[in-house]
């Protein structure tokens, strides 16, 4: 398989808006990307893209796993998860921590078919991967806030998805429920699923993370490896501010931001 997502001259629009301009990127074998830019950038449109909630006009492309003839959508949606703050905030139905991550079986909000002892049993391994089998019978709605997105990961994973999406995954997380998130996400990793991350905040970047996109006004401004993207440079031209990046421990640091 020579590509996981291949993106070729996308325009996207959302109702009259064109949001992503003749974006090309693509993402191959043992990668994992950081997606970073300022709040409009057009980050979460691009996810919606390779997830195929969203499909480019004129003529654009993207395809999937290899496969350069297009693929039914669900079929690739078998293989990607989702996490989103969007759409924990969208989960309301009221159901128990094992029936929200055995949802991720049928990509619904919500239980509305019968669950096999099968999938039943991936959910519960799904959550014992992740340490939060405890949450199994609390309800969705009686739980923390990081405890939430904790189920949602694991909801993502239950089918054992090739990739994972990550649109600002750790928004309105304190920093101690944040830090224990991203371990999730390098315990992971280790697994071999790969991670496309959307975030505009550098300390997010895990060491495992390989590669950096910056998207600027709906536009690829600049891609690369992590270690030639991330630097005081790049990043204040992408962000259109000043800032100093340091590096502490395998991760980065904006230690100065001020305008230009």
């Amino acid at each position: 398989m020579s590509f996981l997502v291949k993106i070729k001259n996308a325009d996207v629009y959302v109702g009259e808006n064109k949001v992503l301009k003749s974006l090309n990127w693509s993402m191959g074998k043992n990668e994992n990307w950081a997606v970073i830019g300022n709040n409009g950038a057009g980050k979460t449109t691009f996810m919606k893209l390779i997830f195929g909630e969203l499909i480019p006009v004129y003529g654009g492309e993207v395809s999937w796993f290899g496969n350069k003839e297009r693929s039914p959508l669900a079929e690739v949606r078998e293989k990607i998860g989702y996490v989103s703050a969007e759409y924990q905030s969208s989960y309301d139905r009221p159901a128990l921590g094992w029936e929200v991550v055995a949802s991720g079986h049928f990509s619904s909000i919500g239980l509305h078919e019968e669950v096999t002892p099968q999938q039943k049993d991936a959910a519960f391994k799904s959550m014992d991967y992740l340490g939060i089998e405890y949450l199994s019978n609390t309800l969705y709605n009686h739980m923390s806030y990081g405890e939430a997105r904790k189920i949602l990961l694991a909801r993502a994973m239950v089918r054992r998805a090739r990739l994972l999406i990550l649109d600002e995954p750790c928004s309105g997380l304190d920093v101690p429920t944040r830090e224990n998130f991203l371990e999730s996400l390098e315990k992971l990793a280790r697994k071999r699923t790969q991670m496309i991350y959307v975030t505009h905040r550098i300390e997010e970047i895990m060491p495992f993370f390989t590669h950096v996109l910056y998207l600027k006004n709906g536009k690829v401004f600049k891609q690369g490896r992590k270690e030639v993207m991330m630097n005081s440079e790049v990043l204040s031209n992408a962000l259109g501010c000043s800032v100093m990046v340091e590096k502490s421990s395998g991760r980065f640091y904006a230690t100065l931001c001020r305008g230009k």
